[in-house]
């Protein structure tokens, strides 16, 4: 099959990569109709992940993608070929303790009870990604997601991550009716973040971009106030104001995102109109062009916000 692959740095390339295959019973083979470049995919391109987890490359990058189930796992009681699905870019076995808690992203089948991306699509070669024609995803029953027919593929699409990332940020900051919100960055999670916090009742939403995100978020923070952080930062380490935070006695929360959790309540917002996803989208390209997708998205060419790729 056709992927974008991952080489190196900047280095991604539309070529022939291994047909995924069912490798346990509870696992399911999706053919992939739309997929999305998210800005987090940027920090392989721009080389920012550390090369344990990078690996030596080689593997389909990506991890916002929907399609049909091309062939299912005998061991799946909820998903069944001929399905059109989403699927959770975070992928948890649904019964181990973390799970149960709904911390998917902390599975420990998955992560061997560690931390890093071996349970996210498209960061190594164990979890091949979906900028792809078909992708394996183990654990179908707990992160692959019915389509209901009156949504396109494009409203159904940003489900998989973003959207979910974006709502979660409004839900640890305890947006309420009549807050004021700042939102730091005005990409495509920070615009659903906007989004998501005028759902929740925020009487003000004001949008900053190009700034520092967490010392100018403390400082205009109110006391008593809190702080989300949804955005991936690339350093190992981060220089946080504390003592600021001390003095103001503000809340910080932070996370990866666990859409499993949000997509049954997001879904029926888009199926009612109350929420559009699709209005992020600048680009939409053929798999075979999404280099150069990576390009515009990563250079800030050509007003791109959210590059989406069709196979």
């Amino acid at each position: 099959m056709k992927a974008i692959v991952y080489h190196g740095k900047e280095d991604f390339r539309y070529e022939e990569t291994r047909d995924p295959r069912l490798e346990s019973d509870t696992d399911a083979i999706v053919r992939v109709s739309r997929t999305a470049i998210c800005g987090s995919d940027l920090h392989l391109w721009h080389g920012g992940l550390p090369e344990g987890v990078a690996g030596a490359g080689g593997f389909a990058v990506g991890h916002e993608f929907v399609g049909i189930v091309e062939e299912a796992g005998r061991g799946l009681r909820g998903v069944k070929k001929g399905d059109r699905v989403l699927t959770s870019c975070t992928v948890g076995c649904g019964t181990c303790a973390m799970c149960r808690r709904g911390v998917f992203s902390g599975c420990k089948v998955m992560t061997a009870g560690g931390a890093g991306a071996s349970n996210v699509f498209g960061f190594s070669t164990g979890l091949p990604g979906g900028q792809a024609e078909a992708v394996r995803v183990p654990f179908g029953d707990t992160n692959l997601f019915q389509v209901p027919g009156e949504l396109s593929d494009e409203q159904a699409l940003f489900l998989t991550d973003i959207l979910p990332t974006g709502y979660m940020g409004a839900e640890m900051a305890e947006v309420g009716p009549g807050d004021t919100v700042v939102v730091f960055g005005c990409g495509p999670v920070g615009t659903f973040a906007q989004m998501s916090a005028l759902l929740r009742g925020a009487a003000r939403v004001v949008a900053v971009d190009l700034d520092d995100l967490i010392t100018q978020a403390a400082m205009v923070t109110r006391p008593g106030g809190r702080v989300a952080v949804i955005g991936v930062l690339g350093a190992a380490v981060a220089t946080l104001p504390w003592f600021l935070i001390f003095l103001k006695n503000i809340t910080l929360r932070t996370g990866l995102v666990n859409p499993q959790i949000f997509i049954s309540r997001l879904m029926p917002l888009i199926e009612s109109g109350r929420l559009d996803p699709t209005v992020i989208i600048s680009h939409r390209l053929p798999l075979s062009e999404g280099p150069h997708g990576y390009e515009i998205f990563a250079g800030h060419k050509e007003n791109a916000l959210k590059v989406i790729l069709k196979p």
